[in-house]
């Protein structure tokens, strides 16, 4: 289904018994569609009304419907569109008519979760569809842009070096200081990170690669905290000394890129995505609000109310 038309899509089978089987297998689904859309109107007249092609107990299926439906199936087929086509098509929506009817008879409509949850689907996509379909000026989207500059500001980067401690077989707590204090007199004679780390490191579980990374990149090495702590330093300055419980290290922030904000000429079009994700999740939220509003909802004694 179409969900911005609230059309089905009307597929071509290959023989009459796939027709058959694509009609039992789909249709209720497209039928709750429909109804979903409001493109199944009720209607309490004998007679059909302009612009209804039919009718089934008291819903109309509007010529409309049909036309759209037909001009997919046209567009899609190689070949010419011929009677047993269109009458397939009308067939087919009379159908789904019927199996959505059935199964709100049968209780279906308001009890079996997957029928609820594709009526509120198509619902959304519905409120979605419009919102999307109304295109915002450059004043708009220079607004969302300058009240939203970090969507389009990429990370900046921190290239970091560690020297890292950790227990070895049959060391003393003491070895393992004296290992640490060696370290940290080389650091400060300024021996480079790499040699120090060779000389009186250990080999860490996760080596920090020897290149600028992004901040959640790099907090896949070292946890929150100590990204904070480098994140804190400027280049060429190291922490002190940081337990890490089985062990402990030393990091050298080496150099750091600071986050540029892109010109909004260079990310235009991902203003404009992300400007129309905005207001389709503003469109719905203001749509279930007036639900709300206009609603009569109660809610049991010691219930969370929402």
């Amino acid at each position: 289904m179409d969900a911005r038309q609230g059309v089905p899509v009307i597929l071509e089978p290959e023989a009459p018994h796939g027709r058959a089987l694509i009609l039992l297998g789909l249709g209720a689904l497209l039928g709750i569609g429909l109804a979903a859309s409001g493109a199944l109107l009720p209607s309490t007249s004998n007679e059909l009304g302009p612009g209804t092609i039919a009718q089934v107990g008291d819903r109309s299926i509007p010529t409309a419907v049909y036309e759209l439906a037909r001009d997919r199936l046209a567009a899609d087929k190689r070949n010419p569109m011929q009677d047993d086509d269109r009458r397939h098509i009308l067939r087919r929506l009379v159908e789904e008519e019927l199996l959505i009817q059935r199964g709100e008879a049968i209780g279906l409509v308001a009890s079996e979760p997957s029928v609820r949850k594709a009526i509120a689907a198509s619902m959304i996509q519905s409120i979605v569809a419009q919102s999307e379909s109304e295109q915002p000026s450059e004043r708009d989207l220079r607004r969302f842009y300058a009240e939203n500059p970090g969507y389009f500001t990429p990370q900046g980067t921190l290239h970091v070096r560690q020297v890292a401690f950790s227990p070895r077989e049959g060391e003393s707590p003491e070895a393992r200081a004296l290992r640490r204090r060696h370290a940290e007199d080389a650091l400060d004679a300024d021996m480079g990170f790499g040699e120090v780390q060779a000389r009186w490191g250990d080999e860490p579980l996760l080596p920090i690669p020897d290149s600028p990374l992004p901040a959640n990149k790099l907090r896949q090495y070292l946890g929150p905290s100590l990204t904070e702590a480098v994140a804190a330093l400027s280049p060429g300055e190291r922490t002190g000394w940081v337990d890490t419980g089985s062990g402990g290290r030393i990091l050298l922030l080496v150099a750091a890129e600071p986050a540029a904000t892109p010109s909004f000429e260079d990310v235009v079009e991902q203003v404009s995505v992300a400007y129309g994700r905005h207001s389709a999740d503003l469109a719905l939220r203001d749509y279930l609000d007036e639900l709300w509003k206009d609603a009569d909802i109660r809610f049991a004694p010691g219930a969370p109310l929402p």
